[in-house]
């Protein structure tokens, strides 16, 4: 993240701010909005959940069986080794640990309001394209032929956002590739490894819940990353019809004609589907969230 920094940057001003200019539905910007907090409160909170268990549980331990308090299994020290500088350790070890799960929260929230605004910005395109035939069926907008002339500039403006809108997503892809293939990575990775120690640990209530928390945490937040990147996908979608429906069949002669032209054109770019992709093959939606649950299963039942 930090090596596209400008490209996050510039993408950010756009969703945020160059491409409300024209047009913003504020009723789905407050959307956007509640969702982006909604989503980024429920990630910290399963992360703070996870962090803290953990190291609940350490701390259960030592006191239950007397063992070194251990939250991380490390090369150095060893887990036996009960000595005050060995525990010093451990506790900086723990800190670093705090630090680092911070810093990929801080980025998988960042990823996940970049993908719930994108999705949104989609809804505001398919909401100013209905609104164009507002110019006919108001009244203040002048004469037939002005109000052609308004339907024929706005139409051409949101076929220039619709074109902004789709370099975000390539932006976004670009930025966030690496975080969507090692979260896929990770998710089956760390699925994998639960389930055997659901299986192999002691089926003591603090260990089964920090599992559950942990699992929980994984599944979350894999599902926000592929159904947010989903919900783009459904968006876009729905352009097409957006479009169709923005009043072109007012326009008579000469502008008709133009504008036919124009709208063929709008409707065959957004019938490209906008899809976000993992390790390059896999697309992010939701039937692909289930794949992976499932993979992760299937890989356990092979190995155990």
């Amino acid at each position: 993240m930090i090596y596209h920094k400008p490209d996050l940057k510039d993408v950010i001003y756009k969703l945020g701010i160059g491409l409300k200019t024209v047009y913003n539905d504020l009723e789905v910007e407050e959307l956007m909005i509640k969702r982006s907090k909604f989503f980024s409160s429920a990630l910290v909170v399963n992360f703070m959940s996870s962090l803290i268990l953990m190291t609940l549980q350490a701390f259960m331990s030592t006191i239950r069986t007397g063992e070194p308090f251990t939250t991380d299994f490390t090369v150095i020290p060893d887990i036996k080794d009960d000595s005050t500088f060995s525990n010093v350790l451990r506790g900086i070890y723990n800190i670093f640990w705090w630090i680092y799960v911070t810093r990929l929260c801080s980025v998988f929230t960042l990823v996940i309001c970049l993908t719930t605004a994108m999705s949104h910005q989609f809804i505001n395109l398919n909401s100013y394209f209905c609104s164009l035939n507002n110019i006919f069926t108001e009244d203040n907008f002048g004469t037939h032929k002005e109000r052609e002339e308004k339907y024929e500039k706005s139409l051409k403006i949101g076929i220039e956002l619709h074109s902004e809108s789709l370099k975000c997503t390539n932006q976004i892809q670009n930025i966030c590739r690496e975080v969507f293939s090692g979260q896929i990575i990770c998710n089956i990775i760390l699925l994998v490894v639960l389930m055997y120690q659901m299986v192999s640990s002691d089926r003591t209530l603090t260990n089964t819940i920090t599992l559950l928390v942990i699992a929980a945490n994984v599944l979350l937040s894999t599902g926000l990353f592929v159904c947010n990147a989903g919900d783009i996908t459904l968006e876009a979608e729905k352009l097409t019809t957006s479009v169709y429906f923005s009043g072109w069949e007012n326009c008579y002669g000469d502008c008709s004609k133009r504008v036919r032209k124009l709208i063929v054109i709008a409707m065959m770019k957004a019938q490209q589907p906008v899809v976000f992709s993992g390790l390059g093959v896999i697309p992010l939606s939701y039937q692909s969230y289930v794949s992976i649950v499932k993979s992760s299963y299937s890989v356990f039942s092979v190995l155990y």
